[in-house]
Formats: structure tokens, C-alpha cells, sequence
């Protein structure tokens, strides 16, 4: 099969970037599996399950199923940092609901400084891990294997923390916010990634509910702390925001859709 051929089938399962795609399978897909895959990315599997690897932020990120595909508007999140570090800021970077590593792998890469990743899912600590490996931060992203919604041990994680590190938290996250309706109307790609990072619960802000008063008073203290939302979400976000004492922006992603709601601390 050709590039003409593939652009081709591709068109007809009505894939809306069939040219782009048929260019990635001809330039990363070996010659000998090249048909499967065409015929695996007909079916519905995202093409970034079958290349296995996406890129984040310049970054090379190992991605399957089981584990949320980087998107290029969650770079937001990387940038937010790397601003703050530049305007003579400092702090101890929290990654939360991390996933494939992709947020706080760009950051160490990005600010040269420490990031504390934590994820729930086994399937996507395999790739957080082997991301880490692969973009050599092993060192410099630290795993933590948990849910952060289980006060308890969020609770032990912080208190082990230095009393003068604490007041230096910056805290990104990328939570399931998608709603009950979005759900039943996902694409057949979206539908193949795992469902706890996607599902937000009923309205999509469930996550953020349940987060907030968990997170409350670190959120309250942090130097930084950004979240990604989901379309039409901002405003009910950043009310959350100003509910425990912050006072939130928004930053547009590249579509002109609000993406992220954050709040920062001027003094360093």
C-alpha cells in the first residue's frame, strides 16, 4: 500500500487528517506492518496507540492503551511554570492525576527542577516510568503511586514535605473532567483511552469537587497552582478558585478555548 492507496482508505473511513496520518504510518511504521496498522486505525484505535509514541511540548512521550494521549493544549501547563521559574520564582513542583509523565517530564526538562508526579492507574505508572527513562529524568521525577484523593495518605505525603517547602508548592493538574453527555457522544478514537482520566462524573466537575476539598488548604498556600478544564468549564472552576481564597485567571489554549484556570502567588 502506498501513500496515494493509504491517504485513500483512510479518507473513506472518514479520518479527518487521512493525509497527515498516512505520512505518520509511511514515516514511523515498519513497511511489513504498515497494512495492519491502516486497517487497526479504520477500525477506531488512535494513531497514537499504534505509532506508540506522541510528542509533548518537543518531548518524545511512549503511549498505549491505558493511559491518557498528550494533547497539545496541556502544554499550558508546562508554560505556566516555565514562566513563573523565569520571573525569578521558586518552589517544589507537584504534577498531579500525571499520567503518561508528560506534564512534569516537560517541566524537569524545560526548568531543570524536581517534580513530584503522582498517579492512581497501574497501566499508566508503566509509562510514566519508562517516559521518565526515556527523556532521562528518572532522577528528577519522582513517582508517587497513589490517589490523591485519599486524604489520609495526601495528609502523610505533605507532612513528610519541609514547613519551607510547603509554602513553596506549585501545583498542576490535568483531572477527568469530561461529563456524563460528552462521554456518550466521544469519538470512536477518545473512546479507546481509559475512562478514569476522562469521566469528571456527572456534569464533568465532580473530580474538581472532590479535589478542592481534599486540596483545600495546600491549594490556599501553594505558589502556583493550575488546572486544566474542559469546554464551557472556566467560570464554574474559577469560582472553586476564589471559594478557598484565590484569585484565579484564565489563559485561552490555541483554539481560543478557556483551558486553564490558575492562580499565582506574587510573592517569592
Amino acid at each position: 500500500m502506498n501513500l496515494l492507496e493509504m491517504t485513500a482508505a483512510l479518507k473513506q473511513a472518514g479520518i479527518e487528517n487521512a493525509v497527515n496520518e498516512a505520512n505518520w504510518i509511511i514515516r514511523y511504521v515498519m513497511l511489513s506492518q504498515q497494512e495492519e496498522v491502516v486497517r487497526r486505525r479504520i477500525a477506531g484505535e488512535p494513531l497514537q496507540y499504534l505509532l506508540g509514541e506522541w510528542e509533548f511540548y518537543g518531548y518524545p512521550i511512549k503511549v498505549g492503551p491505558g493511559v491518557l494521549i498528550p494533547r497539545q493544549e496541556t502544554e499550558l501547563l508546562v508554560e505556566l511554570v516555565d514562566e513563573y521559574f523565569r520571573d525569578g520564582g521558586d518552589g517544589l513542583v507537584f504534577d498531579l492525576c500525571s499520567g503518561s509523565g508528560c506534564v512534569g517530564i516537560a517541566i524537569a526538562k524545560e526548568t531543570g527542577r524536581d517534580v513530584m508526579a503522582f498517579e492512581k492507574s497501574d497501566e499508566a505508572v508503566a509509562y510514566l516510568r519508562e517516559n521518565t527513562r526515556l527523556n532521562c529524568v528518572q532522577h528528577k521525577v519522582i513517582l508517587f503511586h497513589r490517589d490523591i484523593l485519599d486524604e489520609e495518605y495526601v495528609s502523610g505525603v505533605l507532612g513528610f514535605i519541609p514547613e519551607h517547602l510547603r509554602e513553596k508548592l506549585l501545583i498542576v493538574i490535568n483531572p477527568p473532567y469530561l461529563s456524563k453527555e460528552e462521554i456518550l457522544t466521544l469519538q470512536k478514537e477518545v473512546r479507546h483511552e481509559p475512562m478514569m482520566a476522562l469521566f469528571g462524573g456527572g456534569d464533568g466537575l465532580e473530580f474538581y469537587r472532590d479535589f478542592f476539598r481534599v486540596w483545600r488548604e495546600q491549594l490556599r498556600e501553594s505558589r502556583l497552582f493550575a488546572c486544566e478544564v474542559g469546554f464551557g468549564q472556566a467560570e464554574a472552576v474559577a469560582e472553586m478558585f476564589e471559594e478557598i481564597g484565590l484569585n484565579p485567571q484564565i489563559r485561552e489554549d490555541y483554539n481560543g478555548i478557556e483551558r486553564v484556570v490558575y492562580s499565582v502567588r506574587e510573592e517569592f
